[in-house]
């Protein structure tokens, strides 16, 4: 059911990846991959339709910020396949015994989802030796920050370097693919939708499949009305960007400034140099930050927020 909001697991319920499948199937047996893209947009939809058919692993990195939460979690599913794993002695590191769990999965596709979190330099240390030791294949998603950029723009003194794993960027449906995904997963449901209710959905909520697909399943199993649903799911995706900005401006010097600049947005380059006072270094880090961050996008000389929640959440702060 398109509508579930239970990440996808097989071919049959994901909607329009078909593309993205076959490329992950033509470069795992040679690469390893970056999955990014921004929130709700299918990222771990999609990875775990692919692991379950090459029979892979899947971890949930979510959260994780520690070599010992990634072998926790590592752990906790060699237990659930019966594999022994044993802890050794209390003087033992976290990384030696990440390398005996990794052992224990040799010749698997493992994929971790949301890895960005996980400390940059211990976890390349650890993965180099796994890229050398094993015949492991890792799928990573994220964005692009934190582990993730290290593992894509790795500096010359890195581990990895010269080991960049593929990239695959998710994209947001057009307008035809989310009126095609709304109007399927209504059919599905057996509930009729006015084309205008549709149209306004989109337009409010963007083509990110996660988004659309809430909005469908307030209206085909809790029964909101149109309003009711789009109100809800607007609401609460209110609150989870705003958590998002909330984590990604912790971490900056100027918070306000990053603030102003997104306001400022559409805007091109100069326009921003223009209104925000600052030198031309600063401007392009923040830029280069929020993009990476997946918080913005540059559309020909112009750049946008491309998350209509996002753009209005913006405006209201």
């Amino acid at each position: 059911m398109l509508f579930d909001l239970r990440p996808k697991e097989r071919r049959d319920e994901l909607f329009d990846r078909e593309e993205e499948l076959e490329i992950l199937h033509r470069l795992v047996g040679s690469e390893w991959i970056v999955i990014l893209g921004r929130r709700m947009m299918g990222k771990t939809s999609l990875l775990k339709t692919f692991l379950h058919e090459v029979d892979g692993i899947y971890i949930n990195l979510s959260g994780v910020r520690s070599v010992k939460g990634l072998v926790e979690e590592l752990m906790k599913y060699a237990r659930k396949l019966g594999v022994e794993v044993s802890v050794g002695p209390l003087t033992i590191s976290w990384s030696r015994l990440a390398e005996d769990v990794f052992s224990k999965f040799d010749g698997k596709v493992i994929g971790f989802d949301e890895a960005q979190d996980l400390p940059v330099n211990y976890t390349l240390k650890l993965l180099k030796k796994v890229w050398d030791t094993y015949d492991i294949r890792i799928i990573f998603t994220g964005s692009m920050v934190g582990l993730i950029t290290g593992l894509l723009e790795p500096t010359p003194h890195s581990p990895l370097y010269g080991r960049q794993p593929a990239k695959i960027t998710l994209k947001p449906f057009t307008h035809e693919q989310s009126l095609e995904f709304l109007s399927k997963g209504f059919r599905e449901c057996k509930l009729d939708a006015p084309l205008n209710e549709l149209e306004e959905a989109i337009d409010l909520l963007g083509g990110y499949p996660g988004w659309l697909a809430y909005y469908g399943n307030m209206r085909c199993v809790r029964r909101l009305t149109h309003k009711e649903a789009l109100e809800q799911v607007y609401q609460e995706g209110k609150q989870i960007l705003l958590e998002e900005l909330k984590k990604f401006l912790e971490s900056r010097k100027i918070p306000e400034k990053y603030i102003k600049l997104l306001k400022l947005l559409p805007a091109r380059w100069s326009e921003l140099k223009n209104a925000m006072n600052i030198n031309s270094k600063v401007l392009s880090d923040m830029i280069q930050n929020l993009e990476k961050a997946i918080i913005i996008e540059k559309k020909g000389d112009t750049y946008t927020i491309p998350d209509p929640i996002m753009r209005n959440l913006i405006f209201e702060l």
